[in-house]
């Protein structure tokens, strides 16, 4: 029994002991230490109402399982990943509180008595984290322009595939803007690559932001931005790209003490499925556009089937 009682309050884990009422029997010193909750202060209360954010239905589902079947029963700690609150005092923590799993395993089948086994996977948690953190970053420098972080050339074209096959199968218009800032060189050679730059960011998140979630913008390379607008016709890209082109007009880029008025062109295109056009062909036609629009006086939008 001594033996018993030294692993029950030395082991790594948190060990808590359960009537199939959820009454508290046992409490071990690693809670007791995590929590600052003697074992005095629960033994013999209801573990639901000393902890008022468990589920009582989920958990006592679980210790019946565990004493029916006579077999260990993990319980889901989700939504909030914990069993019994515990806070981390690590300033290097992703989480304010230990995140943990919790298995239920049958204890004592005759008085109906379980043992709920309480693992810290906190650090696990955080190397899943960093690892999520490492991908996304993996891949934002694989698909996105690293200056404006806008999608780059070769996304769109592998996106762009796609988008026209489920199109072209739904029977649904897809439209390709394409977009260049007006007289940027003079922006560079007047003010310098860091106004420039700060003109491509500014536009970039212009076009981000007027977009769908189901639409994408790259950078197709120095000043020129392509969309691709899902389930578009040519009218509502013609409309999207008006209101984008009034907002860039209207917007001041202010870089310390200079202020720089910019404007940019588009050319709007639709995809003809009726001649199977592929995206290549819609893209020149928008291209072509685009240079009708700087041929008339620039800050245009020019479009066409």
């Amino acid at each position: 029994m001594r033996s018993n009682d030294t692993i029950f309050n030395t082991i790594d884990n948190g060990i808590i002991i359960l009537d199939e009422n959820l009454n508290i029997l046992a409490w071990n010193r690693w809670l007791e230490i995590r929590t600052n909750i003697l074992k005095e202060e629960v033994i013999d209360k209801g573990i639901c109402q000393k902890f008022s954010y468990i589920d009582e239905k989920r958990l006592k589902r679980k210790v019946k399982a565990a004493l029916v079947t006579k077999s260990p029963s993990y319980y889901n700690v989700d939504p909030h990943k914990y069993l019994i609150k515990i806070k981390i005092n690590s300033i290097n923590s992703n989480y304010d509180l230990m995140q943990q799993d919790v298995t239920i395993v049958p204890y004592d089948i005759e008085n109906k008595i379980v043992c709920l086994y309480i693992y810290d996977k906190t650090a696990l948690c955080e190397i899943n984290s960093k690892l999520e953190r490492a991908n996304t970053e993996l891949v934002d420098l694989t698909n996105k322009d690293y200056l404006t972080k806008v999608y780059n050339r070769r996304y769109f074209n592998d996106y762009s595939k796609k988008a026209i096959e489920l199109a072209k199968r739904n029977n649904q218009d897809i439209s390709v803007v394409a977009i260049d800032i007006d007289r940027f060189k003079k922006i560079n050679d007047t003010f310098g690559h860091t106004v420039g730059d700060e003109a491509l960011i500014t536009v970039a998140n212009i076009l981000r932001s007027n977009i769908r979630k189901s639409d994408i913008v790259s950078r197709f390379g120095g000043e020129e931005f392509v969309m691709l607008l899902n389930n578009a016709s040519l009218t509502e890209a013609t409309v999207i790209a008006e209101k984008i082109r009034v907002i860039i007009e209207d917007t001041i880029i202010k870089v310390g003490d200079k202020e720089i008025d910019i404007t940019a062109s588009f050319g709007v295109a639709t995809l003809n499925k009726e001649n199977d056009e592929n995206i290549s062909i819609t893209l020149q036609r928008a291209d072509d556009l685009l240079y009708l629009a700087k041929k008339h006086g620039r800050n245009e939008v020019v479009n066409s089937l």
